[in-house]
């Protein structure tokens, strides 16, 4: 029977339900491999995985899964074993055999609040006592090339210029 013959009949016979059309369809989709794997994710990655990670693709045995920010992808990748662990525990017989962890188009690649943290304890610079006892300290060093270095780098968080160093005499 040609393919068009069989559109006229189909569109001849009586109305169909929609849930006689879609629930076959629904059935062979929850039972793919794909469905499984993404139902194991879910089971085993738990809420705060699932924050920051969703699976985006599955085949050969391969998840796919997307993350937030590249700290997220690495941190994943890391604990992609004790996710496995996990699955077979939660959805035993589920078709996953290794991950593929990529960083969301988009997100950031990486973490900006690490950037901004660096930044406000270099602007609040070393406490003054620090630096008085490291001055202290530097000054009971007798290798001068030594103690010019650590001088310099004292003065140099002060923001102050470079100066003479004084020699050390050793006590006997």
């Amino acid at each position: 029977m040609s393919r068009r013959r069989k559109v006229d009949q189909d569109r001849s016979a009586e109305p169909r339900r929609l849930g006689d059309i879609i629930n076959p369809a629904l059935e062979r989709l929850a039972t793919s491999d794909q469905a499984r794997a993404y139902g194991a994710w879910a089971r085993a990655a738990g809420d705060q995985v699932a924050s920051g990670a969703r699976p985006r693709h599955f085949a050969r045995g391969v998840l796919t899964v997307e993350c937030a920010s590249s700290v997220w992808a690495n941190e994943l990748t890391y604990l992609g074993g004790q996710l496995l662990a996990r699955m077979d525990e939660v959805a035993p017989g589920h078709p996953i055999k290794k991950f593929r962890f990529v960083v969301a188009a988009g997100a950031p690649r990486q973490e900006q609040e690490p950037a901004v943290a660096k930044e406000q304890s270099r602007e609040d610079g070393p406490a003054t006592e620090d630096l008085e006892g490291a001055r202290a300290q530097a000054e009971g060093v007798c290798d001068r090339r030594l103690r010019a270095a650590i001088e310099a780098a004292l003065r140099g968080s002060l923001g102050e210029p470079a100066g003479p160093s004084a020699d050390c005499t050793p006590e006997g």
